[in-house]
């Protein structure tokens, strides 16, 4: 119900429920009964007009709730991937640190052995292990092909170091 204006601007005072029962009773029974069975239509759609405003205004509260609780969903999931990407990007990051220590230990290693008459293990240090583990820590992947190489170079170095080497060839003198 919109408060009418009057003609100079300012809003135009309806009379209150009071004023009106003070009015209504002055006058008889039979006219407050008239008048009544009169108004009943108009207040019966004033209350049907409330009623939808009423409904109106909880379907609104009902879509700023859904609308705020799937905003607050999206800010979660939005915080659950960033901590997501972070976690994974220190545990890359940890990798390349662990591949590189590893191997240049590796390496390290290989030129300890080596300076010290023990080439198949230096070769075993340097060799394909070093890429296969390189490979494991530093691009996470675990290539077959690379470890059945680095088996059989490694299977291979044990053995030529478990030989005895060969006899020298009949009629050759000790070497000076």
């Amino acid at each position: 119900m919109n408060p009418e204006i009057s003609q100079a601007g300012a809003p135009v005072q309806q009379p209150t429920g009071l004023e009106h029962a003070l009015q209504w009773a002055q006058l008889p029974p039979e006219h407050l009964q008239i008048a009544m069975k009169a108004l009943e239509p108009e207040l019966k759609r004033h209350h049907e007009f409330r009623m939808q405003q009423d409904a109106h205004r909880q379907e609104l509260e009902l879509e700023r709730m859904r609308l705020e609780s799937a905003q607050q969903q999206l800010t979660q999931q939005l915080e659950h991937d960033e901590r997501q990407a972070k976690r994974s990007y220190t545990l890359y990051l940890v990798g390349l640190i662990a591949g590189f220590l590893i191997s240049a230990g590796m390496l390290v290693g290989a030129v300890f052995v080596g300076m010290n008459n023990q080439p198949w293990l230096a070769a075993m240090l340097a060799g394909p292990s070093l890429l296969a583990l390189a490979t494991l820590f530093v691009l996470r992947k675990n290539d077959k092909t690379l470890n059945a190489g680095a088996e059989q170079t490694t299977r291979r170095a044990l053995n030529a170091s478990q030989q005895q080497p060969p006899p020298p060839p009949p009629g050759s003198g000790p070497v000076v």
